[in-house]
């Protein structure tokens, strides 16, 4: 074979050496990009994010490129799944720094990392799917603002309340003291509220009642009063 018929065969060679090269590079510059972290400042964190940085728990399934940033040399990551046994990588625990994995994340297919020697407190998931992400159910309706109840005692000793009978549930019992000598006292299931004997104004509690037989009046007398909760 003549020099430039060498030279030649030689030139090709390379064309074709180089064009399988920058193909590989095209490929994986075409996968998106997913950003693995753990150990920040040696803290306890560990994580996935888009390329925007937006925390990801599913995403769709296909090739991706996985930018590992190991920062500290008391963790690791590790990712795989039981359900997919050819996806599994890792960094090592001295490892300090950024490494790419290229991998195929398959279809309804459940994948997890951890950092090893703290796996316990540090480990995610993240699901590979197609299918859209379940819609959270709706708020529960905001609790009923407990009803208005008047209560109080006169000035001359004589304690009262505006109801004799309701609905066991949420009261807000407003409570007027007149009486320099005298308090106001309800007892009953889960209540034993009272006022102070110098105590005179206005104080609102909020309560519970509960069904059954509630007391009521001024000590040191007894409680005569009676509110039924039914």
């Amino acid at each position: 074979m003549s020099t430039r018929r060498r030279i030649a065969v030689l030139f090709a060679a390379s064309i074709v050496a180089l064009a399988l090269v920058l193909a590989g590079f095209a490929g994986r510059a075409d996968n998106p990009t997913l950003i693995a972290f753990v150990g920040t400042n040696d803290g306890f964190d560990i994580g996935v994010t888009d390329s925007n940085g937006n925390a990801i728990t599913r995403i769709p399934p296909g090739t991706y490129t996985f930018l590992v940033r190991d920062r500290s040399r008391i963790h690791n990551f590790h990712f795989a799944s039981n359900e997919d046994r050819t996806v599994d990588f890792r960094t090592e625990l001295d490892f300090v720094g950024e490494m790419s994995f290229t991998v195929t994340l398959l279809d309804d297919t459940q994948y997890a990392y951890a950092c090893e020697p703290h796996w316990q407190s540090m480990n995610g998931s993240l699901l590979s799917t197609n299918r859209p992400a379940p819609t959270p159910p709706p708020p529960p309706p905001p609790a009923p603002k407990p009803k208005t109840l008047r209560a109080g005692v006169t000035a001359g000793g004589t304690a009262h309340v505006s109801a004799r009978s309701l609905k066991a549930g949420r009261y807000r019992m407003v409570v007027s003291d007149a009486s320099k000598r005298h308090n106001f006292h309800l007892a009953g299931p889960g209540v034993n509220r009272r006022t102070t004997a110098a105590f005179t104004g206005r104080t609102t509690w909020t309560l519970r009642l509960k069904r059954g037989a509630y007391r009521f009046g001024s000590d040191p007398e007894p409680l005569e009063g009676r509110l039924r909760v039914r």
